[in-house]
């Protein structure tokens, strides 16, 4: 291409490998990008418009991201390339697949490993904006701007030769200076003691879920409502629960440890679910990484265990302090964590 030739000239001091690919054929596309990058040692990948979509489309291999350039990236191709020719519906629908991959189920794509081009001209593409919200490394009093973008003069095509100089230039300094954040997922055992938080009746409000079966889920699973698929996202917390776990996190290490219902498959997504809506599921939520599910609650070491069953499921032979919640002395969150706060 113009953009690639064009580059191979600005920089000899740099391997370049440029090929020729088949954008519409994606999963051929797909599997020539990769094996590229692992016979030639990659390091850096330059895509632009709709190459871009493949470019996010690379993962880390043996723990490692190649840094990606986007010159005016496509990156929504189901949605572009329907209004400016007529495409077979195949390749919509596999785009739709990878555009979900990369947007809803990848995080592998990280600012420190991206750096945006965009055109001031573009005439066909606007997604400066987009790239910002989601890989964009800062924003500064909510100005729609990042670090690992810039804007140039030109339009979609064929960017001056001194523009893609520049630009190009500007990335490569980027991911020299930029902190290398691929161990960032690396989880550093906390010092402090260990609290186990059951979730059913304890942290959740059974009988919230409960009131929500439907007619015909409490005939279909009359004497077993435990099984209803689904029931363990629709219950609410317990009232000061939630932020009863900050205040505690401050002094103890705090894992989820609940049992599912062995014959409900859908009971340990559900549960994630739940944790995922009230916590959050990025590495700052307080409970990333840290849920358990087991029918054998004893197995686990740790100083305390909050459960409203102290008969159930190993409970009664936790090596640590067993808090009953509900009971007399611990009737609610409030009560737990006046004791715990103060315990020494």
């Amino acid at each position: 291409s113009y953009t690639g030739n064009t580059l191979k000239k600005l920089f000899p001091q740099y391997h370049w490998v440029l090929e020729t690919f088949d954008l519409v054929n994606v999963k051929k596309c797909n599997q020539q990008v990769k094996e590229i990058i692992e016979k030639e040692k990659i390091d850096v990948v330059v895509s632009s418009s709709l190459g871009c979509i493949y470019n996010l489309f690379i993962k880390k291999e043996n723990g490692k991201m190649v840094d990606k350039i986007l010159i005016n990236p496509c990156c929504y191709p189901s949605r572009e390339i329907p209004k400016l020719a007529t495409i077979p519906m195949e390749f919509i629908t596999l785009c739709e697949a990878v555009e979900y991959n990369i947007y809803e189920r990848h995080n592998g794509n990280t600012p420190d490993h991206l750096f945006g081009i965009f055109a001031k001209n573009d005439e066909l593409l606007q997604y400066h904006d987009f790239f910002v919200g989601k890989y964009g490394n800062y924003g500064e009093n909510g100005a729609v701007t990042a670090s690992n973008c810039i804007w140039v003069e030109g339009g979609h095509s064929g960017l001056a030769p001194e523009v893609l100089k520049s630009s190009v230039e500007q990335a490569i300094a980027y991911f020299e200076n930029h902190e290398d954040t691929d161990n960032e997922d690396v989880i550093i055992p906390s010092e402090k003691p260990i609290l186990y938080v059951d979730m059913d009746g304890t942290l959740v409000d059974w009988d919230s879920g409960q009131n929500r079966l439907t007619e015909l889920e409490l005939l279909r699973y009359d004497g077993c409502t435990d099984e209803v698929p689904g029931l363990f996202s629709r219950m609410d917390p317990k009232p000061g629960g939630i932020s009863a776990l900050y205040q505690l996190s401050e002094k103890y290490d705090i894992y989820i440890l609940s049992t599912a219902p062995w014959l409900n498959d859908s009971a340990p997504s559900d549960k994630l679910r739940w944790i995922w809506k009230y916590f959050g599921k990025g590495k700052d939520s307080l409970f990333y990484k840290k849920v358990i599910i087991s029918h054998h609650k004893e197995l686990n070491k740790g100083a305390i265990l909050i459960d409203d069953r102290p008969n159930k499921n190993g409970t009664d032979k936790f090596e640590g302090r067993l808090i009953h919640f509900g009971s007399k002395e611990f009737p609610d969150w409030e009560s737990v964590v006046r004791e715990l706060r103060v315990e020494s």
